[in-house]
């Protein structure tokens, strides 16, 4: 049994189980949980050897390779913390991130040093992975750059080495920090997320119970590995299950659906826009998905139309997930055994009902418990949730009020405890003094079928105050 809320162990206990299973897919290419053990070790010793400690942060740049795994895992096992960060960040971004976390090393891709160099980051501290490591078929899609930096060191010269084990932190705190996640910066600049080693077991439990998952299964690495979907719904899912990950690099649909169909996971989780590119593709057919028996889907509000077009096309019933990077995984979910209900005065589309261990409140205006049907602030608690933002106590207080975190989401219940999004609270439309909510405008733009995407922003008007504007 995996110690509680220790990702290594949880690791460990998935190595004990099935060695020689696969643990990682990437095209033509598998790594064993021995391996991935192995090379995991590899690296944490590196680290240690570079002078990393506990606590140290370490940005991770990479797209959906078996590196990215093998670094979290390496890091975890050393006590340093993993940033991980966008490949399409350039130097102004890179440069905040720098400013904020003070990394110490950064794993990133042959074409991401470029970035690196304008930031002036140290090639000594740089460790390379390439895009076409550990695969052999070299599909279009991979970038074929592999220049090194002078002082820069390949990821495969450390991994593939046999370096013994490494020196692992005394240090089983489940409360000790495993990432460092920062959000998209829609309240202003991002601010770094702490996740624990007890959130991510926490969010890693949540989708190997809610799916079922064992050493029978696959999961699919449809959204960023950078991202907290990527983090707890695939990487951590697939260790709780002990089952293999299927990576792509990134997500393309022909791709995505040529990898499912080789490698025949049976869930994923990914964002609505994803999944309406998969059945998009003219290459899209019911049977290439065959093997998939459980599709979450999570990041925005699902468009009840856009829903039923998913459904007909994959043959799945679409299981609505709601969570923020700031908790891990899912608080809120659709049950295995039901249907999302429709709100019959917005049209909204239930986000589900709480999970496990999660509690959800929505606070009216005045801060008191709302009324079922009355909008309010989404507040949540739960072993999911994250403790504190980096370096920043002021905005970590103003996040929670009385153990609870309050989201800057907007939403309801009614009476049968189902809770509803209305929208980011800062997005709310003024118009002649009347509240208007741009998802619910986009709901009724997707609702029409030449409608694909749909974007609604409030711009200012001079009679009304504000307006809303669509993109679509």
């Amino acid at each position: 049994m995996a110690a509680a809320g220790d990702f290594p162990a949880l690791f460990d206990a998935a190595v004990r189980a099935a060695p020689a299973g696969p643990a990682l897919h990437y095209f033509d290419g598998t790594t064993s949980y021995r391996a991935l053990d192995e090379q995991s070790d590899a690296f944490a010793a590196y680290l240690a050897r570079k002078g990393l400690a506990e606590g140290d942060r370490m940005l991770v740049c990479l797209q959906n390779v078996p590196g990215f795994v093998i670094a979290l895992l390496g890091a975890a096992k050393a006590g340093v913390i993993t940033v991980p960060i966008n490949p399409m960040y350039r130097e102004r971004e890179l440069n905040g991130l720098i400013a904020d976390c003070a990394p110490s090393l950064l794993v990133c891709h042959p074409e991401f040093q470029a970035v690196a160099d304008a930031a002036a980051f140290p090639a000594d501290r740089r460790v390379i992975v390439r895009a076409t490591d550990r695969q052999r078929e070299n599909p279009p899609l991979l970038p074929r750059e592999d220049a090194v930096a002078d002082g820069a060191v390949l990821f495969d010269a450390i991994t593939l080495a046999s370096d013994g084990e490494p020196a692992r932190p005394p240090n089983r705190d489940p409360g000790r920090p495993l990432l460092i996640v920062y959000t998209s910066g829609t309240t202003g600049k991002p601010k770094g997320v702490i996740l624990s080693h007890a959130n991510l077991c926490a969010g890693a439990a949540f989708y190997r119970r809610a799916a079922g998952l064992d050493g029978k299964d696959g999961v699919l690495a449809a959204a960023p590995l950078f991202h907290v979907t990527g983090l707890s719904g695939h990487i951590g899912a697939a260790i709780a299950g002990g089952c293999p990950l299927v990576l792509a690099y990134r997500f393309q649909s022909d791709v995505i659906l040529a990898e499912i169909e080789r490698h025949r996971p049976t869930f994923t989780v990914a964002a609505v826009t994803a999944l309406s590119a998969l059945i998009d593709c003219p290459s899209f057919a019911r049977e290439r998905i065959a093997s998939l028996r459980a599709l979450f889907s999570g990041g925005a509000p699902i468009p009840p139309a856009l829903a039923e077009r998913i459904g007909v096309a994959t043959g799945l019933s679409l299981r609505n997930v709601y969570g923020l990077t700031e908790t891990t995984a899912p608080v809120v979910a659709t049950p295995d055994d039901a249907i999302s209900p429709v709100d019959p005065a917005s049209g909204a589309l239930a986000l589900g009902k709480p999970v496990a261990g999660s509690d959800v409140a929505v606070l009216a205006e005045d801060g008191d418990w709302a009324e079922p049907g009355e909008i309010g602030e989404i507040a949540v608690r739960g072993p999911s949730v994250f403790g504190a933002y980096w370096q920043k106590p002021d905005e970590t207080a103003a996040a929670f009020r009385d153990g609870w975190f309050l989201t800057g989401d907007m939403g309801c219940r009614d009476a049968a405890g189902w809770l509803f999004l209305v929208d980011r609270k800062k997005d709310m439309i003024v118009a002649s003094g009347f509240k208007i909510w741009p998802r619910e405008v986009e709901d009724v733009l997707y609702g029409h079928p030449a409608v694909r995407e749909a974007g609604v922003v409030g711009v200012p008007d001079a009679y009304r105050g504000e307006t809303p504007k669509a993109f679509v």
